[in-house]
This record gives C-alpha cells, structure tokens and sequence, in this order.
C-alpha cells in the first residue's frame, strides 16, 4: 500500500519517544506491549491511544507477524531510518559482507561479458550496481565500527552490576561473532581483497576499452574500490585493539572467579576437615631471623655516614624539541593538497610537484605525486602524448604528463 510522505513524517513528528521505544524493542511485540507503550509516551497532540495504534498500522510502521496475530514487529524500512536519524549502529554480520563478495563477483562476471561483446549498456549497468554494492559495504562497515565501539564504550562505563562470567561472555560474543571472522574477510589475502582486485582488473580493462567513454564513472569506482578495502582493514584492526584488551582481562578473571567457585562449592560439599592436608601449601623449611646486633647498626650507620657525596644528575629538559623528519615529511605531503587545490588545474602533475620543492629527493617528490593522484578531491588523468623527462639528483624520469583536476 502506497503511504503519502508528508502524513507519514507528520506522525513521525509527533510520536518520536514512543518510535524510539519501538526501535529499543527488539524482536515480536504483542498488542498488548504495543498499547502499554502508547500510553506512556503518550503525543503531546492529545491523541486517543486507540488512534495511535490504528495508524501505527496503517502506516505500515507496525506490520503483523501473519494474517490474524496478535503480535506485530517494527518494519524494517522503518528500523532501518529510525536507526539512521538516531544514530543508532547496527553491526553488520559476516554473512552480510559475504553477500555482498558473492554479488560483486556476480556483477564481475557480468561486466566481463559485457565488454568481450561490446556491449556498452550492460557496461554502464554493471558499473551502476558495483557503485551501490561498494557504498552499501562501506556504510556497514562504517555502521559495524561505531556499533562495536558502543558496545565497548557501555561496557567500561556501566554502572549496573553484572557477573563476570556474562561480562566475559558478551566480549567473547563480538570476538567470535564479529571481529574474527571479519578479519579473515577483509585481510590482504582474504576474498574481499581477492574479489576488489578482480573487479578493479575489470574495470582497468573496461577503461583500456575504446567504445567505452564515461571514464569519471570509472575513476570513481576505482577510488571507491581502494577507499573501501583500505577502510574495512583499518576498521576491525581497530575493533580488535579495543576489545582484546577487555578480552584478556575477563578471562583472568574468569579464571579466578570459576576456580573461587569450584574451591568454595567443594569446601561447602566436604567441609573443613582434611581441607588443609590436601590443599593448603606445606612449607618444608623454616628461617628464624634476629634483631640486628649493635655492632652491626653502628656499621651501617658508619657506612652511611662515610659514604661520598654525588652530585644529583642533569636532566636535559630541551633534548627532544625538535621535530622528527618523518612528522616533518608528514606533514609537507598534507599540505600538498591545499596547494594543488590553489593552482588546479594542473596540465604536468610530476613537474609541478619537482619544480615546487626542488628539495626534495625523487622519493619525496613520488610520494607526493602518489598522494594527489589518489586524492579523493581530485582527478588524475594520464593524457598519454609525448614522453616528459624529469630530471632529479638521484636520476632521470621519463613518462608521460598526468593532468590534475578537482572533482
């Protein structure tokens, strides 16, 4: 059933607190919960209970379970903006991120035969789905991040008091639910690198096709396939740093509270006696130890009192204020990007960027070539023509000119 937008938001408008009861719910909700609910986050319009649970359902936000049940379940269009307009995260699970592997190496195959027949429709379709298939795994991937530093946010600022035992259960939960297996997804040699090099062959070689023309939607791709893999690495790297530390804690505590458990189930079981005889440590050797003599004290105090005078060490303060040369190489190619910005467009990128800093050895002048190709600003196009010679200290390069433009 088509619902009209603006009465839709209207609602929206002015049951917010009772939304967000509903999004907080998770699972069936019976009609019973459902009415309980309304009559607590009551809308300031004055509304009868009755005609807020009617429209609940007539704006499809609540959508039975089957024909005639008396239990409802939000939808999940309506899960899916609500989590979106209160920030709420959803991790995505492995199986999600599969989905997607399996659906680029689908569009793959597709784009494949598109281009061996020329076929330059199917061409701009294929590319038109990648686009929304990286999106959507660089959404989730964004989206699983923030879930799992939520979690682990909650979990070190909680008030309430919960068992050890379920406390190292939920992070073991996120460890083998989400974070391992993500990491065997997204890691250099996992599929999700093997299916992104695969598809950016594709499009290498649908740009390289000479019936094909839109070359901006391919560039887009190509940075937009680069951008994701780096992002989904770097994100559950990350995950595992946050959430091995809390691991490894629980677990020995863990340890120690089921050992306390077990000594303390056994000694209620057996009682005290014979308990020191199989447990308690036995010491086989005994040390008795004296007041020291007088002799020994005036010594001492002799030793103390004879001892040289040192002078107390220098401690210098200014040792380390000068920048390193690798923050200092850092920051230069940040800057990069503000000055391309400045003078883009820019016909011969190399050029530029050797002529700018001649001080700069041939390392650093690549380096910062690499860093505004691949800028997410900006547009390199390697226009081919006439080889270029680029002379540095450390040698001579010969290629061709890359032009630089903004997006």
């Amino acid at each position: 059933m088509k619902i009209p937008p603006q009465t839709f938001f209207n609602f929206c408008a002015g049951h917010v607190s009772l939304l967000r009861a509903l999004v907080e719910r998770e699972g069936e909700i019976s009609e019973a919960e459902a009415r309980r609910l309304i009559r607590a986050h009551a809308s300031e319009a004055e509304e009868l209970p009755e005609t807020t649970w009617r429209r609940l359902r007539e704006l499809q936000i609540l959508v039975p379970v089957e024909a005639g049940s008396d239990f409802h379940y939000l939808a999940d269009p309506v899960r899916r903006l609500l989590n979106y307009l209160f920030d709420e995260a959803q991790a995505a699970t492995p199986e999600m991120i599969r989905g997607y592997i399996q659906s680029l190496e689908a569009l793959g195959k597709q784009l494949s035969r598109a281009i061996d027949q020329d076929d330059m429709a199917m061409v701009q379709i294929a590319l038109g789905e990648m686009q929304i298939a990286l999106r959507r795994i660089f959404a989730d991937l964004d989206e699983t991040h923030r879930s799992i530093l939520a979690e682990v946010g909650r979990f070190k600022t909680q008030r309430h008091s919960i068992s050890v035992r379920d406390k190292f259960r939920r992070i073991v939960h996120w460890m083998e639910r989400y974070v391992d297996p993500m990491v065997e997804i997204v890691r250099a040699d996992g599929p999700l690198r093997a299916t992104f090099e695969e598809t950016e062959r594709l499009l290498l070689k649908a740009r390289q096709h000479g019936l094909f023309n839109d070359l901006p939607a391919l560039e887009r791709n190509i940075r937009q396939l680069r951008q994701v893999s780096r992002h989904a690495l770097r994100v559950f790297q990350q995950c595992r740093r946050e959430l091995q530390p809390l691991y490894e804690s629980l677990r020995r505590s863990s340890f120690m509270a089921e050992g306390a458990a077990l000594a303390l189930e056994r000694l209620q079981r057996e009682g005290l006696a014979g308990w020191a005889d199989r447990h308690a440590v036995r010491v086989t050797s005994l040390r008795w130890q004296y007041v020291p003599s007088d002799r020994a004290l005036s010594r001492a105090v002799r030793n103390v009192a004879l001892h040289p005078p040192e002078p107390p060490p220098v401690l210098e303060l200014n040792a380390g204020q000068a920048a390193p040369p690798g923050y200092l190489r850092l920051l230069w190619l940040e800057s990069l990007s503000e000055a391309a910005r400045a003078e883009s467009p820019i016909e011969d990128l190399l050029r530029w960027v050797m002529s700018r800093h001649p001080e700069r050895d041939l390392a650093d002048a690549l380096a910062g070539f690499t860093k505004l190709v691949f800028h997410p600003d900006f547009q390199a196009e390697f226009r081919g023509g006439e080889v270029q010679h680029y002379v540095a200290p450390a040698g001579t390069l010969a290629a061709s000119p890359v032009r630089l433009t903004r997006v």
